[in-house]
């Protein structure tokens, strides 16, 4: 095609995919708090989708209903993770415009 510099929207592209890796790098050091609906489990995770910690109230741990502190941690972990997945395509999105690069963003 006449007219068209390929080499300039390649390093263009270049230059995009370089800008969301080190803001991937960034994000993967960022954490996000997440509280059950009865503050009993606090989980913290990393925008790389780690968990980095996890907070048990002593009032959670019963005995005779273990199955309860399980179901907290699985759901808070969950929406943790949620929260993580979401902040973390929310801050790609600005660094590439809005543009959705498979494998990238």
């Amino acid at each position: 095609m006449p007219g068209v510099d390929l080499n300039y929207f390649i390093r263009q592209a270049n230059k995009l995919t370089e800008k969301i890796e080190k803001r991937k790098v960034e994000l993967a050091e960022e954490t996000i708090e997440k509280k059950s609906a009865n503050d009993l489990v606090t989980v913290t995770v990393t925008c790389a989708q780690e968990i980095k910690g996890i907070k048990i109230a002593p009032a959670a741990v019963d005995p005779n209903d273990v199955g309860l502190l399980e179901d907290l941690i699985i759901s808070t972990v969950n929406a943790a993770l949620a929260d993580s997945k979401a902040r973390l395509q929310q801050e790609l999105g600005k660094v590439s415009g809005g543009i959705k690069i498979p494998g990238v963003t």
